[in-house]
């Protein structure tokens, strides 16, 4: 299946479950990809890397993988069914599906964007606790939020990305749920 297929068949998945999808073929005239591209990415809900079946995707995806690393978004591969080549190794760490599985990487995004169940608060303020780190500084602290997402995840085998737990977290503070953290 040639790669622009595999990049439609994706695009349209996505679509029908109601998710928007960035096409940089779509933009306006006039205006600039880059700049379009960095703000659907900013507030996207994940990154969907389509990878091409004879060589790694284009040296543009390392960068957007970056800056969806960097935002603690929800990054999938999606593959060829016929691969020729090994998934390259910066991608091998997330989940990679062959097209034929889009449908998983539709009900992870879902996911990802529903609320949390009031256990999965507990575990997030109980997680927030032993990293010990107050919310505002939280906030400036890409690695710690990262570390959070990912012993959150781990706990709850869920793939929620750490903006969100971030945006739950500061819920939580202004409603007075959140816990002051005690200085050590």
């Amino acid at each position: 299946m040639p790669d622009r297929r595999v990049a439609e068949l994706v695009e349209q998945a996505l679509q029908e479950a109601g998710l928007d999808v960035f096409d940089p073929a779509r933009v306006d005239p006039g205006s600039s990809v880059r700049d379009t591209l960095w703000r659907a990415l900013a507030e996207s809900a994940a990154l969907v890397v389509v990878v091409p079946r004879e060589r790694g995707p284009a040296s543009n995806t390392a960068v957007e993988l970056g800056a969806a690393m960097a935002w603690h978004k929800p990054i999938d591969v999606v593959h060829p069914e016929n691969r020729r080549s090994p998934i390259p190794d910066y991608l091998s760490e997330y989940p990679a599906y062959p097209v034929s599985r889009v449908d998983d990487i539709v009900q992870s995004i879902r996911r990802s964007l529903r609320g949390l169940s009031e256990e999965q608060r507990a575990v997030l303020v109980e997680t927030y606790s032993e990293l010990g780190l107050p919310s505002d500084k939280l906030l400036g602290q890409p690695a710690d939020v990262e570390r959070l997402a990912h012993l959150f995840n781990a706990r709850c085998k869920t793939n929620f990305p750490g903006e969100r737990l971030v945006h739950e977290l500061m819920r939580l503070r202004k409603r007075g749920d959140l816990p002051r953290l005690r200085k050590a």
